[in-house]
């Protein structure tokens, strides 16, 4: 098949993951992997979509006899089979593209484009700025393209098209992806970091690197924890706001009966509260929920209102917790194979080399696992649209396979 179609199928492949739409990037995963599927795979990403693939055949078999609404249930199985198809088709197209820069230019175009209009929202809404929320919603609350393009041009050696101005368009991209003001992609790119300078390695520098990531998270904890915000801050105490709350919104123990009667510090809890929902649920369903979950086309029940997306919800059918979402639809036996994925790419890839492609390719293939980890704490790991940890996990595994070849 002509190199174009390969091109192409990538290109749409990495639009449709950046505007968050899960049908559109299942199709294109779907196309994608059709047209470049070969016999010839690495076992490792086989394996891994195995570990995917029991948890989607667990949550469709745990709703049989269960009387979900079709449509429910359908955009449960895409949900849990589209980072199955994505990751594969992310793998394929990037082995069979004989470039072999050609997806980190895909991917730097595109959250280039995302960071001019992201930063051309603002501009011509300057005058209109009067919150830290007002800002955020010129662009959304995040977008891990713009994360991805950063970690590949800080922390690799490869050319693009943008050779000629790199120092441009990184300070461009730079400059949208903090006035997202996303705590989530600061910490991702940190992540990778600390992985570029070898401390995700399990020896003695991935201690010495815990010991300074403690101390330093105790001092700025100190310092934020002192700083006098409340609920009704404005500018950037209102992020700091945010900031001071994100551990009480993940994981404070809460009274769900009377956080309810107060709508305010109900969303400032929002994460905690619908997993204690979640688990409510799964404990009043008894045995067989905790074992195999409840099943695809099930709903949480929040026992209240939400408004999403301009919306009222009473139920829904995800939370941002995304290991309670995969217990709640697979139990605990769905859990065990979620979790041994993220563990698999962290520990199967903890092999220094002198090699320096094949170090660089182990380094971030292992900070992509914990990009998986920490984001299933907060936005529902890689089942979330627009999270990109997955396509990134298939075009590490695929690239390190094209430079051994090349080297070998």
């Amino acid at each position: 098949m002509p190199q174009i179609i390969y091109k192409i199928g990538l290109f749409l492949l990495v639009f449709f993951l950046s505007i968050y739409s899960i049908e559109l990037s299942f199709i294109t995963s779907v196309f994608v992997l059709a047209i470049s599927f070969t016999g010839k795979a690495n076992i490792n990403i086989i394996f891994l979509a195995i570990l995917l693939t029991i948890v989607a055949v667990i949550g469709l078999f745990s709703s049989y006899g269960l009387k979900y609404p079709f449509f429910d249930i359908l955009k449960d199985i895409i949900y849990f089979v589209r980072p199955v198809t994505v990751l594969l088709a992310s793998y394929f197209v990037v082995k069979r593209i004989k470039s072999q820069n050609y997806v980190f230019n895909v991917v730097i175009l595109m959250a280039f484009i995302f960071a001019v209009k992201h930063l051309f929202n603002i501009v011509i809404s300057l005058g209109k700025i009067d919150s830290y929320i007002f800002l955020r919603s010129l662009g959304g609350k995040q977008n891990h393209i713009e994360t991805v393009a950063l970690i590949f041009l800080f922390f690799t050696p490869f050319n693009t098209l943008f050779v000629k101005h790199r120092k441009l368009v990184t300070y461009i991209i730079v400059l949208s992806f903090v006035l997202y003001l996303s705590r989530t992609m600061f910490i991702i790119l940190f992540v990778f970091f600390l992985a570029y300078k070898g401390y995700l390695f399990l020896n003695k520098k991935f201690f010495k690197g815990i010991f300074v990531i403690l101390i330093t998270s105790l001092a700025l904890g100190i310092i934020i924890s002192n700083i006098d915000t409340n609920r009704d801050s404005q500018g950037i105490k209102a992020f700091i706001y945010k900031t001071q709350n994100s551990f009480k919104e993940l994981f404070a123990p809460i009274d769900t009966s009377e956080i309810v009667n107060d709508r305010r510090l109900l969303w400032e809890h929002w994460r905690a509260y619908e997993a204690n929902k979640a688990i409510e649920q799964i404990s009043e369903s008894g045995a067989k929920a905790w074992r195999i979950g409840m099943g695809f086309g099930s709903q949480i029940d929040l026992e209240t209102y939400a408004y999403l997306d301009g919306k009222t919800f009473t139920e829904v059918p995800t939370i941002h917790n995304g290991f309670v979402n995969v217990l709640f639809k697979t139990g605990i036996l769905g859990l065990i194979f979620y979790l041994l994925f993220i563990f698999y790419s962290f520990f199967k890839y903890q092999k220094p080399t002198l090699d320096y492609y094949n170090n660089l390719f182990n380094k971030l293939i292992v900070a992509t696992s914990l990009y998986m980890l920490f984001n299933s704490f907060v936005i529902t790991g890689f089942y979330r649209p627009g999270e990109f940890s997955i396509f990134l996990l298939g075009i590490l595994i695929a690239s390190k396979q094209k430079f051994q070849s090349i080297i070998s």
